[in-house]
């Protein structure tokens, strides 16, 4: 699995976020929440398109800042209740495809086999899965794209 790089513009997201952990079932538990509402969002950019938004939590061992949304023209205030808005800074990414069966063992190859042995490293930035419109939950061979912000390994200090 051979990633396709991209130098993406920020993009401004809308939706809801748990804390947990990597790989736990609080995960796919958020998205049938999180689509039933969807209706409830203003100017959305990409109908029929969704984002999975992750963050490490520094301070948390394992901790994980997950967040379901959709991307938005701006985040338009009031939010609806127990949801929130994040812009995304733009820049480079290293973009991974692959079945959303393979979802453990893709984040695996991408952060144990293929970022250590390229010439990138992770940007500071959040790690994003997004989900096309032909994208099926039900389905295990649907598609996921996975954007990994990515630096220079040469530019780390």
């Amino acid at each position: 699995m051979e990633p396709r790089f991209v130098d993406r513009a920020p993009l401004q997201v809308t939706g809801m976020k748990i804390i947990t952990k990597p790989m736990s079932p609080e995960i796919p538990q958020l998205w049938p929440r999180f689509v039933s509402r969807i209706e409830e969002i203003d100017a959305i950019l990409e109908p029929e398109v969704s984002y999975g938004v992750m963050e490490m939590l520094s301070g948390e061992p394992g901790g994980l800042s997950y967040l379901a949304a959709v991307s938005v023209a701006h985040a338009k205030l009031p939010l609806p209740e127990g949801m929130t808005s994040e812009e995304i800074p733009g820049g480079p990414y290293a973009v991974f495809e692959f079945p959303l069966a393979d979802v453990g063992s893709a984040f695996g190859y991408i952060f144990e086999t293929w970022l250590p042995a390229s010439d990138y490293v992770q940007a500071a930035s959040p790690i994003f899965e997004r989900y096309n419109e032909k994208f099926d939950p039900t389905s295990p061979s649907s598609l996921v794209e996975a954007y990994i912000p990515i630096r220079p390994r040469s530019s780390v200090a």
